[in-house]
């Protein structure tokens, strides 16, 4: 037996039995250990058992899966106190030994700590400490705020202290990869508005192009400069300049100093504070790019929330109970909303209006058009009381400004009374039967399939009435279902679709068994098209 403790993040301290053949990680609801966590994926990872050893997978997520530090590509084998990183969450893999004691704990090392930037000794060298003090003030601001716009300045500051040679002096960020550096810091005082001082584009480029620092003691007479741009028109005399390199090992800014008064001109030294300094300022720039992207990641979690929640409410919170029939349905979108409709219409004469659509793609633009697919379906049943004649409307309506998307669309009226159902088709899969007596499963007017919604207007629709018996189950579906692929490529189909409705009794029953089988044969990949699911049957007698 096996178990999982998770160790930071909003669980921790949570413990997880393996005892099932698979155990998976994530933030959907269906998975077993649900981490609230807004880095980790839907379906992250999962863990599974194959006969005495136990494996960790990855499921294709965004932030990764790490084991003992090292990303992994495939499934890993895991052993006794193995630490498995999900995104950001911590999890110790713990394998019972034989007697079910735990493995012995190793010894624990306890280190002295101490407050380095406060109890740091600084030499009292008149000359050097200055120096000292100024660099210990970067590397505090540098750690004060994840603002570039506070704290560059204030860098700028202490390297002139550092540097009191530089009479001017800039640091350069560019925001973007591959967008000219702008100045994040200036300062230069003949310069009423402080504007940035002129940089030689020879200089810049070389820094930016090759990542390295460039000291010239005398630019005026640097053979290197002089056949491109005059540096005397810029007047320095003297000039450092050192990339701001990130993680990437690219340069995406540079910290540049000049020196007017030739007696006092820069050297190596001087070079290789700046090159520190800017090693630090690099490091700083990147960590507080990669907050701002966890931010704007977090916000826009925040958003899909909030939306899947505003979706939630164009659904049915639950189906309707017609006397002589059971009904069910199941929904579940790829992203955090999708763009697959099911709807539930109840009509003035009693009958009921059943639903399915299915918008091309999925996210935000498909739930956008499925809000409002759902909106004109409602409006359109109970202003038409032909069925066709409302999918004919539905379709004009959805055609004036569709932006390139279509929809396909099943529509099964139901008249509980009668027991009849009509049915019109908008290019979606047509409605699959079960016929009680027979035990046979056939699709219903496959005939009258039309084009889907949204593509145009004039198009005419066609319906269908048969009679439902008693004991008859139908199935509506969309294309998640029967086009869900295995590990080893082939999709799910319809014929498996068929074969499962051929083996069940009711609306809950075939529900139950097509997500089972579903989920047997995709081997719990990720799920990647929106996926639903409408059943109904008449009662058995």
């Amino acid at each position: 037996m096996a178990s999982i403790k998770i160790i930071t993040g909003a669980n921790a301290g949570e413990t997880y039995s393996l005892d099932a053949r698979e155990t998976m990680l994530g933030r959907h609801p269906d998975c077993q250990v649900v981490l609230k966590d807004s880095t980790v994926s839907r379906r992250h990872a999962r863990f599974v058992k194959e006969g005495d050893r136990y494996v960790i997978d990855d499921l294709g997520s965004q932030h990764g899966t790490r084991l003992n530090g090292e990303v992994i590509r495939s499934p890993e084998r895991l052993h006794d106190n193995d630490e498995v990183q999900i995104s950001q969450v911590r999890v110790v893999f713990l394998l019972d030994s034989e007697d079910g004691g735990r493995a012995p704990d190793r010894p624990s090392t306890i280190i002295t700590s101490v407050d380095v930037l406060r109890d740091a000794g600084v030499t009292d060298d008149s000359h050097t400490a200055p120096k000292w003090r100024a660099l210990l003030d970067i590397t505090r601001s540098l750690g004060v705020s994840l603002d570039l716009k506070l704290i560059l300045p204030n860098v700028l500051e202490n390297i002139f202290q550092i540097l009191p040679e530089a009479s001017r002096g800039c640091i350069m960020v560019s925001e973007r990869p591959g967008e000219e550096p702008r100045p994040y810091a200036v300062k230069n005082p003949g310069s009423k508005a402080n504007s940035p001082p002129p940089i030689s584009r020879t200089i810049a480029n070389s820094v930016l192009s090759e990542c390295k620092a460039v000291l010239s003691t005398d630019a005026g007479d640097d053979e290197r400069f002089q056949a491109s741009d005059s540096v005397l028109d810029l007047k320095m005399r003297s000039v450092l300049c050192a990339p701001l390199i990130g993680s990437a090992d690219e340069a995406f800014g540079m910290i540049h100093l000049d020196a007017q008064d030739p007696a006092h001109q820069f050297n190596s030294d001087d070079l290789e504070i700046l090159v520190n300094i800017a090693n630090l300022v690099g490091q700083a720039v990147d960590h507080a790019r990669l907050h701002e992207t966890q931010l704007q990641y977090d916000r826009r979690e925040r958003d899909m929330e909030t939306a899947r929640q505003v979706q939630q409410h164009f659904l049915p919170a639950d189906h309707p109970n017609i006397e002589g029939y059971q009904i069910s349905d199941y929904y579940n979108p790829a992203d955090a909303v999708g763009g697959d409709y099911f709807g539930y219409t109840e009509l003035p004469d009693g009958q009921l209006a059943i639903a399915v659509g299915d918008v091309a793609g999925h996210g935000v633009p498909a739930a956008l058009l499925m809000a409002r697919l759902c909106s004109e379906t409602r409006y359109c049943l109970v202003t038409d009381i032909i069925p066709s004649d409302a999918v004919q409307s539905l379709n004009r309506e959805l055609t004036k400004q569709t932006f390139s998307f279509f929809i396909t669309f099943a529509l099964c009226v139901l008249d509980p009374i009668r027991h009849e159902l009509t049915v019109v088709n908008a290019g979606h899969m047509p409605p699959l039967l079960r016929r009680a007596k027979t035990g046979k499963v056939e699709e219903i007017a496959p005939e009258i399939s039309s084009p889907p919604l949204g593509i145009d207007s004039g198009i005419t629709y066609q319906q269908a009435t048969i009679t439902l018996e008693p004991g008859d189950v139908v199935v509506m579906y969309t294309d998640g279902i029967s086009e869900c692929p295995s590990p080893a490529g082939p999709q799910y189909g319809i014929d498996r679709i068929r074969k499962v409705l051929a083996a069940s009794k009711n609306a809950r029953d075939v529900t139950g068994k097509i997500l089972a089988d579903v989920r047997e044969f995709t081997k719990g990949m990720p799920q990647e098209d929106d996926t639903c699911i409408v059943a109904f049957s008449r009662n058995a007698e």
